[in-house]
Formats: C-alpha cells, sequence, structure tokens
C-alpha cells in the first residue's frame, strides 16, 4: 500500500492543477500565493510569460506571436468589428497551448484574469475542475478610455457573459467586484484578498522628530502616483517620504525630477516580495491614494495595503470603500476626506506619536487574521 502522493515508477500520483497567467508568474504575487498553496498537495503546471520560480514545476512560456502582416491586421480587425469573439480570441497565442496540452489530464485549472478562462475552459477534460480567480472586473477596467471601450471592451464582455457562468469556482479580491460580478453575469464569487503571507514583526518606535513614510508598488500615470510626491509641500520638515517604485521608467524619472526640490523625499531601490514586510518595518506610515477614475480603481483593495498591515505601519489612506471598511474595523489608521494631496497631508498632520504606535500595535494585534494564511484555508476549502 502506497501513501498518497508517494511516486511510483518516477511517476507523481498527485492530482494534477495547471495555473494560467498572461503576466510575469515570479513577480506576480497573487498567482505565486496560489501555486504555493497548491504545491504541497499537487502535481502543477504553469502557463505565462515568466516562470514562476519555483522549482520542480512544470513551465509552459505564453507567447503573444509575432506580429501579423497588414493583411492580417485586417483580417482580425474585421472579426472583431463583425462581432466575431470567439474566432478573434483563438488566435496564434492559444491555440498551440490548447495542442501542447491534448494529452493532459487536470483535476484542477486555476485561470486568472478574464482573458485566460475560455483558454482553461478548452483545455480542461469533463472531470477538470476550473477556477477563476478575478484580479479585477475585466469589463470595467479601463472604462475611462474611450480607445479601450472601442477596442476591448466588447471582447471581455463577450467572455465575461459566454464563458464565466461556466467555471466550477469564481474568486476575486474584495466584496464590490464580486457584487458586480453576480449582478452582471449570475455567478457567484467568494472573496480571496490580496492578503500577504503572515510576518513575525514587531512595531518600530515613532520619533517625534523624524516620522517616516511609505509609499511602494507600481508607478503609472493611471495610478497618478505623484500626487504622493505633491503631499508633501502641505508637510513640515518632521516627515520623510520614501517610494520604492517599479514599472513606467519614464514615469519614475518624472517623479524624481517632480521631487529634486524636496529635501525629504527618497527614492529606494525596488525589493523582492518577499522581503517587503520586513524591509518596510523600519517605517512608521504606509500611505495610498488611488482616484476612482474607473470601477477597479473605486474599488481597490492593493498588495501594499496588506504589506503595511504585515509590516506593522500605521495606514493613512483615501477614501476608497474597500480599504476604509478595514481600516475602520481593525482600527488600522485614518481616512482623508478626499483624494487630494492636500487633504491626505491634512490626515497625516492631525496624527500624534502616541497614536501612530497605537494604529501600529491594531496592525500587529489583527495581522495574522489580516494575512494570506486565512485565505490559504478558503482557498483550499473552495477547491474540496
Amino acid at each position: 500500500m502506497h501513501r498518497p502522493f508517494e511516486m511510483e515508477n518516477n511517476v507523481s500520483t498527485k492530482p494534477k492543477a495547471l495555473v494560467i497567467c498572461f503576466s510575469e508568474l515570479h513577480r506576480d504575487p497573487r498567482v505565486l500565493r496560489e501555486i504555493e498553496w497548491l504545491r504541497a498537495g499537487y502535481d502543477i503546471t504553469t502557463i505565462g510569460l515568466t516562470p514562476s520560480g519555483f522549482e520542480g514545476i512544470r513551465h509552459i512560456p505564453y507567447e503573444f506571436g509575432a506580429p501579423s502582416s497588414l493583411f492580417g491586421k485586417v483580417k482580425r480587425a474585421v472579426k472583431f468589428f463583425s462581432n466575431d469573439y470567439e474566432t478573434y480570441y483563438w488566435g496564434k497565442d492559444k491555440t498551440p497551448l490548447v495542442e501542447k496540452l491534448r494529452d493532459d489530464n487536470f483535476d484542477l485549472i486555476v485561470a486568472n484574469d478574464i482573458d485566460t478562462v475560455p483558454l482553461a475552459l478548452r483545455i480542461a477534460k469533463a472531470t477538470t475542475k476550473v477556477l477563476f480567480d478575478a484580479h479585477e472586473y475585466a469589463p470595467l477596467e479601463l472604462a475611462e478610455s474611450l480607445r479601450w471601450r472601442i477596442l476591448r471592451q466588447p471582447l471581455v464582455e463577450y467572455i465575461a457573459r459566454e464563458y464565466v457562468p461556466r467555471v466550477s469556482i469564481a474568486t476575486t479580491v474584495c466584496q464590490g467586484i464580486a457584487e458586480k460580478f453576480e449582478s452582471e453575469y449570475g455567478k457567484k464569487f467568494s472573496i480571496i484578498t490580496n492578503a500577504a503571507e503572515f510576518e513575525d514583526l514587531q512595531p518600530s518606535p515613532t520619533s517625534s522628530e523624524r516620522i517616516r513614510l511609505i509609499y511602494h508598488g507600481n508607478a503609472h500615470p493611471t495610478r497618478q502616483t505623484q500626487k504622493q510626491i505633491e503631499m508633501m509641500q502641505f508637510l513640515d520638515d518632521r516627515f520623510e517620504l520614501n517610494l520604492m517604485l517599479v514599472g513606467d521608467t519614464d514615469y519614475i524619472a518624472s517623479l524624481k525630477q517632480l521631487a529634486a526640490s524636496h529635501s525629504n523625499v527618497n527614492f529606494l531601490p525596488p525589493i523582492g516580495t518577499k522581503e517587503i514586510a520586513s524591509f518596510t518595518n523600519q517605517f512608521d506610515i504606509g500611505i495610498y491614494s488611488l482616484p476612482p477614475t474607473n470601477f477597479n480603481n473605486e474599488h481597490a483593495l492593493p498588495n501594499k495595503f496588506f504589506e503595511y498591515i504585515q509590516a506593522r505601519l500605521a495606514i493613512v489612506i483615501a477614501p476608497s470603500p474597500e480599504m476604509v471598511r478595514l481600516v475602520k474595523q481593525y482600527e488600522l489608521g485614518v481616512v482623508a476626506e478626499d483624494f487630494s494631496p492636500r487633504d491626505m497631508a491634512h490626515a497625516i498632520l492631525g496624527l500624534t506619536v502616541e497614536q501612530i504606535n497605537q494604529f501600529k500595535a491594531n496592525a500587529s494585534k489583527h495581522a495574522y487574521e489580516l494575512s494570506a494564511e486565512k485565505n490559504r484555508e478558503l482557498f483550499m476549502e473552495l477547491i474540496r
């Protein structure tokens, strides 16, 4: 008699899982957590732009394909604008993946983001369970852009309408997005937040002479990252802003120019995802202001919010409802009146050192409850 998942003739007896995301897997915290949760119980294959970095995992690269000729581009445009979204979707980037995995019998496929759902369902066999993890509400991803509404939205709405109701399980990052999917497409979604792994840390003491702010993450004009710097003109010299940014290099260069007149703004080199909480534990306040320029921005509940908690920081945010709910429920910090740099600064100026230390202590008190460990339990229960 063999124990579960024992190797026989060098063949794994674990059930097989496929994790798909058209992203750089090694830099995608949400997908990396899913792979980590599944590793012990599943023989995993991944599809993505880059491998996850985990040893012993089979990876199949996703490639967008060579640029089409002018004739090929015209053919695709005709398909799109004649509402033939099905044929349009199955271009030369996805069909070869189906053929490559034709002989694989997966027990579970995790399809991250809406673009992967048709591919997952095509690869799935009759007994395969497909879990769709919506990182955002894709049908309104960039609804503020006319170009996006013309060239992208109709395809996304088609996939949501035709494919999302067919998945076995659906998850997303917050309550607002779950409710929107259910009201529009009739599919119930469970909530798996972007909570970071639990870190066994203690809050660092706060100095009344130097209060250190931190903002880290992806910098992009649509996120209006410059507002974090503009905020500094309304704060006195006790406050120091530290920025640890990845993303648009030209935009980051413009932010450095903007900050040049501020002696109390520092740019820090990015570090690995796993090191963020322990590194940022030295700071005092994690800040975040994301203007509600579209539905997903309005309902943002990002990785950095939970990384601030694991770092045992006080939190100051603009009034994004998903973050407001947790900040108030767990007394983690304060909420600015609006999304302006002036109001963010006003919220920070209203804090005493004692309040900052208390918010840090509250983050420490609730760090496990608001960690990825709780999400792992829910994720695995959904699969079971």
